[in-house]
């Protein structure tokens, strides 16, 4: 049995461990908040793009574009999407068990990877999956122009010809407690979506200026890089939402063992209590 002075140097360690975790749970759910709102916002930006293409495409029925057209020589593009720090639960294990799971089916590793995230590039490329781009500073931050700028680059090596396409592979955010790892083809672009009957009756109510196809070749990489950033601001929103839970949860496990071990130190010391008066009472009934 641990002594009285164990018990209370465990219970002070656990005290100041329990209290970092909850400072982390704050930053996190500060954090969180933040990316959830502009996840909203980019989900509505994209609802909106995706709504105005649909409009137009159903002026132009036959339109062609790069972005939309594969070339079967060159090599696909997977980009994996982790966080760059720990303490986030499964959050990274999910993503890279399918990761994994994904390019065990590129058997000819015909695959190039763009990692997007430490965790994720230090784990594939450490077992024989280098790295075509890295971008390793992210930290988590929904920062648009970043990313746009990602985007746009991986979209000019697409149509430079160097890729024949671009995956996501993320976690999509669905509630605060749920994220669940997908894969997504980004480019090309399929536009076989069904119009809707808004859509159906664009031609008569708007007349486009020069041409819905010149409307359309504007419209398209616009909606392409509405669709990447929406993707990476759902992956930081979730990493947020497990981090924050990993550190509630860290912090409620704290708070267990210290009751755990505030029962424990009060046994011993009522078990000491007891030892001394019945020493006194003995030595009491020694002396009469």
């Amino acid at each position: 049995m641990a002594s009285l002075r164990q018990i209370r140097r465990r219970i002070r360690s656990i005290q100041s461990t329990k209290q970092i975790m909850r400072a982390m749970q704050l930053v996190s759910g500060s954090k969180f908040k933040r990316a959830q709102t502009r996840l909203q916002q980019g989900r509505q930006m994209l609802a909106f793009l995706d709504e105005m293409l649909q409009r137009v495409l159903a002026a132009a029925p036959k339109f062609q574009h790069p972005l939309t057209q594969a070339n079967p020589a060159a090599a696909s593009t997977l980009v994996i999407v982790t966080s760059d720090t720990g303490l986030a639960g499964s959050y990274n294990t999910n993503i890279i068990q399918l990761a994994e799971a994904e390019l065990r089916k590129d058997t000819a590793k015909h695959t190039e990877i763009v990692y997007i995230g430490k965790k994720g590039h230090r784990y594939f490329t450490k077992r024989g999956f280098p790295a075509k781009e890295a971008v390793l500073d992210q930290a988590g931050r929904p920062d648009a122009t970043r990313i746009d700028m990602i985007g746009k680059t991986l979209m000019d090596r697409f149509l430079t010809g160097h890729t024949s396409g671009v995956r996501l592979l993320y976690a999509k955010f669905q509630s605060s407690s749920l994220a669940r790892p997908i894969v997504k083809q980004w480019l090309p672009i399929a536009l076989t979506a069904a119009p809707t009957e808004e859509a159906k009756a664009a031609p008569e109510e708007y007349l486009f200026e020069p041409s819905a196809q010149r409307v359309l070749e504007d419209l398209l990489p616009r909606w392409a890089i509405a669709a990447f950033r929406l993707s990476l601001l759902e992956a930081f929103t979730a990493e947020h939402s497990a981090r924050m839970i990993a550190m509630k949860n860290a912090t409620d496990n704290a708070q267990e063992i210290m009751t755990s071990l505030t029962r424990e130190r009060n046994k011993i010391r009522q078990a000491s209590i007891t030892k001394e008066l019945s020493e006194i009472v003995g030595t009491v009934e020694a002396l009469k």
